[in-house]
């Protein structure tokens, strides 16, 4: 991923106005790039989590009072992971 701004696109078009940064400001800062490259291969195991469930069939969040647990669910079969925004 290149960190040069291209000269011929004004970044600032497509930079939200309450934004203090632009994608070349978050390109250039190593920390935040850092972010973007993935550190597991497929094969590794997963990182460790566990969450609560919940029940949102009502409209709201209910606690089911169960949990997910990423490693025990990964030595039963394979999980793909999918993380998105919904704004």
């Amino acid at each position: 991923m290149s960190t040069k701004p291209s000269t011929n696109f004004d970044w600032k078009s497509i930079t939200p106005s309450d934004s203090p940064r632009t994608p070349i400001d978050i390109m250039a800062d190593p920390k935040l790039r850092r972010l973007g490259t993935p550190e597991l291969a497929p094969g590794d195991q997963a990182f460790g989590f566990r969450r609560p469930l919940y029940d949102f069939s009502s409209g709201q969040q209910v606690a089911t009072g169960d949990t997910f647990d990423l490693l025990s669910r990964a030595e039963e079969k394979p999980i793909a992971l999918i993380f998105g925004s919904y704004t």
